[in-house]
């Protein structure tokens, strides 16, 4: 009688709990790399959205009080009240040089409103808001209270009044890694060209 070469049930079953177990690993790892990899992303986007958010705030901060002929231009108008869910600031800077600040982009309000900064670049209170940026929480720890974006520091001295500028950006969801959403703080201080 002539032996047949094969295998048995027992080694082709024994070979796909293998080839079972393989794929299940390689699943998993493939998985928890692809959370990894959006963890990452979602964290570049919201360093990325605070860093430009920063930018845009920073260049406007640095013309305010901008007087070329010495006309006495006002630098900034804080917020009027700085208990409400409302952090602003209104920045001042005769950027045409006619002494006066009404023209387009010379008066800006900066305004940090629910997860939104929005800003209006006219003295018209007619005139709509821009959005600067969006997911912004100013929430840097996430114990649920909003820090405030701008706090002015008045220095005793030639060094200048500064105005800290603190924006905190977040994930518009939750880290797949952690299950919390993801949060960066920028912050900046911009001395001022007037005292405060």
């Amino acid at each position: 009688m002539k032996r047949q070469d094969g295998f048995s049930l027992v080694e082709l079953m024994v070979s796909m709990v293998v080839l079972l177990v393989c794929v299940t690993g390689l699943a998993k790892m493939m998985i928890e790399s692809s959370r990894i990899n959006r963890a990452q992303q979602m964290t570049a986007q919201v360093q990325a959205n605070a860093r430009n958010c920063m930018s845009v705030v920073v260049q406007k901060m640095r013309s305010a009080g901008w007087d070329p002929i010495n006309a006495d231009v006002q630098t900034v108008d804080w917020d009027p009240d700085t208990l409400d869910d409302v952090s602003q600031i209104e920045i001042f800077a005769d950027l045409d040089g006619d002494g006066l600040t009404d023209g387009l982009g010379e008066q800006v309000l900066i305004r940090h409103t629910g997860d939104r900064i929005v800003w209006r670049r006219s003295s018209d209170v007619n005139q709509p808001f821009d959005v600067v940026a969006t997911n912004i929480g100013n929430d840097a720890d996430g114990d649920g209270v909003i820090e405030p974006m701008f706090v002015p520091v008045i220095v005793a001295g030639p060094d200048g009044d500064r105005v800290v500028i603190q924006i905190t950006a977040q994930s518009p969801g939750p880290d797949p890694m952690t299950g919390e959403p993801i949060r960066y703080t920028v912050r900046s201080e911009v001395v001022m060209r007037k005292t405060l």
